[in-house]
């Protein structure tokens, strides 16, 4: 029984976070269309989808907006989310998760942490990578997922990088607005962001999994 509560504790508490997630992405996002984005990403309109930020929120969101609905439906029923919801919500976090890391680990260093948090860069830099990535890993343990799906995290980082080479390196259309060719070593910053990328969602389901404690044993013996 105390279980039980405990159980629903989370489910209450991981969506306040799924909530705060789609409210601050919707407020992000509608800035772009207002009045224009900040920091190191002040552009207009549909120009904001050049960035992988703004890319990685929107996916965290949708998948945190699904994972709301099985989360509040679970509350009523008892029954988990859907296992896919888990894993949707897995590859937003490692999205977010590249963009947290990246930020703080690099490009601070470059432009300044200063615009990295600015107006609404705060929400899509900080506290919304934060919220999915610390919700998933501590609140949202049930149901298990398997270790495979630590790869499907790649397909964010992956998909844009492609976009991203054939846009500056290639069409030259946007500028090189993360410093990949510093040094002309663009190719050793793609492989670098890939392994970060497996690292991050790696050590998400690693997290989540110690987290769950005795049913990462249930998961082990559903991988073979």
């Amino acid at each position: 029984m105390e279980e039980v509560r405990h159980g629903r504790g989370r489910t209450v508490a991981a969506s306040v976070c799924n909530l705060l997630i789609v409210v601050f992405t919707a407020y992000s996002m509608s800035r772009f269309f207002t009045v224009g984005g900040d920091g190191n990403m002040a552009v207009m309109n549909t120009r904001c989808f050049q960035y992988f930020t703004v890319d990685s929120n929107l996916l965290a969101a949708l998948a945190s907006l699904l994972l709301l609905i099985g989360q509040l439906r679970s509350l009523g029923s008892g029954k988990q989310p859907s296992r896919w919801l888990l894993v949707f919500k897995h590859v937003g976090a490692a999205a977010v998760g590249v963009t947290f890391f990246t930020v703080f680990c690099f490009l601070g260093f470059l432009y300044g942490y200063r615009s990295m948090i600015e107006g609404a860069n705060l929400f899509m830099h900080l506290l919304t990578p934060l919220l999915a990535m610390l919700g998933f890993c501590f609140l949202e343990r049930e149901p298990p997922i398997r270790f495979r799906c630590v790869f499907l995290g790649l397909l964010p980082t992956i998909l844009y990088g492609i976009v991203y080479i054939t846009m500056v390196f290639v069409e030259k259309r946007w500028p090189d607005f993360y410093g990949f060719n510093i040094g002309g070593h663009w190719g050793f910053s793609c492989f670098l962001m890939v392994c970060a990328t497996l690292l991050i969602s790696a050590a998400l389901w690693a997290l989540r999994r110690a987290a769950a404690g005795k049913r990462g044993k249930v998961e082990h013996r559903q991988d073979h």
